[in-house]
């Protein structure tokens, strides 16, 4: 059993951020992540100009890769204080979303696209390279600071698990700590031969998955969930711990865009640029029905990218290389002969990834998520329980800004608790 001030369930842009506050504030604590890589639902795929060897490379290990195309969350809105100033620290660089040239609307029975001068469009912000360099430097930063810090080497304060499959948390009344078990996944193929590999709860002992798993356990006085609310109380079985009113609560909260696929197609060169368009456009027919330039920077590594508006049930019965085609074929009925001389072609279906979208996500209309804290505070107090995944924020909940609200906050409750402040 192993025993640290502060146990972060989930490593994505919220988990890898409150890891970063603790480190600089010299907290001891884990970061437990199931998945093979860093990011949660910043996800993205290495740009076209990208040697594809270290595209693979930076896409398992959360190595800097100089250009990838955004699979998860794309835009960050001028409003959005926390995040560009989390760039700013980082020193990742922002460029505006590319929106010169007309828009195209592709209407039902239509046999072209109906071409719109002086549309306009809303100011948004994009990461030059990808959102993915955000992870990758948060966790580029981490290791840096312990390595200049000689009290992080001395007691290994801060560690980052991959592929830590969470099977149970309990909170001890007597000595008040956290314990949080699991198990490591030792041979890939086997686990997912074993049905487990996206599995968080659930996972019984046998003398079969015994060659394939390593156990874990540690113990805090600080639990940091920075999950989405929904895959909490589904796979973290909170009515062993908390309330039934929080754990109600946590039911009734969608992940955001949990439900949503999106399709990119990268290009060697930006030929709808060349044509007078700005990459984007909008459909009544589908299967894309909002498409935008998604090249990686202002002026290199390009590409379009759009949302699918099937529902997630009714893209279940196309297979991928089909729901692509169509994609497509639809990026050519806009953009002509061009758009099939794509270089790469993803999508990225997130209602069958099992750590972000429910059951529920996938049956219900999208909404935007809104956390109801109201009765809630003195016993995630008293559990010593902090949420931190964007759903949680109290502003801009469901984006990159609200996992930064989110997880200030976690920081600040344990910073607090623990009698500890900044250097």
């Amino acid at each position: 059993m192993e025993q640290t001030k502060v146990i972060i369930i989930g490593g994505g842009l919220a988990g890898l951020y409150t890891a970063t506050r603790l480190e600089a504030l010299h907290i001891p604590y884990v970061l437990l992540e199931a998945k093979s890589q860093l990011g949660g639902r910043i996800s993205c795929v290495p740009a076209a100009d990208v040697d594809r060897e270290l595209g693979v490379l930076a896409a398992q290990v959360a190595v800097q890769c100089a250009y990838s195309h955004d699979m998860g969350p794309t835009w960050i809105f001028p409003h959005q204080q926390k995040i560009k100033a989390l760039a700013a620290e980082l020193e990742v660089k922002l460029f505006e979303q590319y929106a010169a040239g007309d828009v195209l609307y592709q209407a039902p029975n239509s046999t072209k696209p109906r071409q719109i001068t002086g549309a306009g469009a809303m100011q948004l912000f994009r990461v030059d390279g990808g959102m993915s360099q955000l992870t990758q430097k948060l966790h580029a930063s981490i290791d840096s600071k312990r390595s200049k810090d000689k009290r992080d080497q001395a007691n290994a304060q801060g560690k980052i698990k991959l592929e830590h499959c969470v099977s149970n948390i309990e909170k001890d009344e007597e000595n008040g700590l956290w314990t949080v078990s699991g198990h490591v996944a030792g041979n890939k193929q086997a686990l997912k031969d074993s049905n487990l590999e996206h599995t968080y709860l659930g996972i019984q002992a046998s003398e079969n998955l015994s060659q394939v798993l390593h156990h874990f356990d540690y113990n805090a006085e600080h639990l940091v969930l920075a999950l989405p609310p929904r895959i909490i109380q589904r796979d973290l079985a909170s009515n062993l711990w908390g309330s039934p009113l929080l754990n109600q609560r946590l039911g009734t909260v969608q992940t955001w865009m949990g439900a949503q696929a999106k399709f990119v197609a990268t290009y060697p060169q930006p030929f709808w640029r060349n044509k007078g368009l700005s990459g984007q456009a909008f459909s009544q027919v589908g299967p894309m029905i909002e498409m935008h330039d998604a090249s990686a920077s202002e002026n290199n590594s390009f590409g379009i990218f759009g949302f699918i508006g099937i529902p997630a049930k009714q893209r279940n019965q196309l297979s991928e290389s089909q729901l692509k085609q169509a994609c497509l074929d639809q990026l050519a009925f806009f953009y002509g002969e061009d758009a099939y001389s794509a270089t790469d072609c993803y999508l990225k279906d997130w209602a069958v990834d099992p750590f972000c979208a429910t059951e529920r996500d996938i049956n219900e209309p999208s909404k935007h998520p809104d956390f109801n804290h109201r009765g809630l505070d003195d016993e995630l107090k008293t559990l010593g329980l902090h949420l931190a995944g964007s759903e949680f924020a109290e502003q801009d909940a469901g984006y990159l800004e609200g996992a930064i609200h989110a997880a200030d906050k976690a920081v600040s409750e344990i910073n607090e608790a623990l009698g500890n402040t900044l250097n």
